[in-house]
C-alpha cells in the first residue's frame, strides 16, 4: 500500500503543467511573471544567482519555459540564444534580457527587481 502511495505521488509531481504557445498568455496573466526561457542545445545554465530573491518579489512568479515548446513566443521575441529572461506583467511584456553568442546573459537580481519596480511607478501615474 505505501509502495502504490510513494508511486502515486511521483507520478503526480511530475504532471506539471507544460508551458507551450497555446498556454503562454494565461500562464503570465496574473502578476509579474519572470519567464526563463531555455534550450536543449544552449552554451550553459542560467546561474541560480540571478533569480534569488526575485520570487515572491512584489508577488512575481518565476517560470521556466522550453524554447521548443514556444517557438512562436520565443520568435516574436526575438530570442535566438538561451538561456534568456523575459519580463511580464498582466500578460504583457515589460522587459527581455538575452544571452549573447556564448550564452551568457548581463542581468543580476537586481535588475530584475529594478524593472519589476519601474513598472509599478508606471502604474501609479
Amino acid at each position: 500500500m505505501m509502495r502504490y502511495f510513494i508511486g502515486l505521488l511521483f507520478f503526480l509531481s511530475t504532471m506539471v503543467a507544460q508551458v507551450t504557445d497555446k498556454n503562454f498568455k494565461d500562464k503570465i496573466g496574473d502578476g509579474f511573471s519572470v519567464v526563463v526561457f531555455t534550450s536543449e542545445w544552449q552554451e550553459q545554465d542560467l546561474d541560480e544567482s540571478i533569480l534569488k530573491g526575485v520570487k515572491g518579489h512584489e508577488d512575481a512568479t518565476i517560470i521556466t519555459v522550453k524554447s521548443e515548446d514556444t517557438k512562436k513566443t520565443s520568435k516574436k521575441l526575438r530570442l535566438r540564444n538561451f538561456p534568456s529572461i523575459g519580463l511580464f506583467h498582466g500578460g504583457s511584456k515589460k522587459k527581455v534580457w538575452k544571452a549573447d553568442m556564448d550564452g551568457e546573459i548581463d542581468v543580476t537580481n537586481d535588475d530584475i527587481k529594478g524593472a519589476i519596480s519601474e513598472v509599478l511607478a508606471e502604474d501609479v501615474f
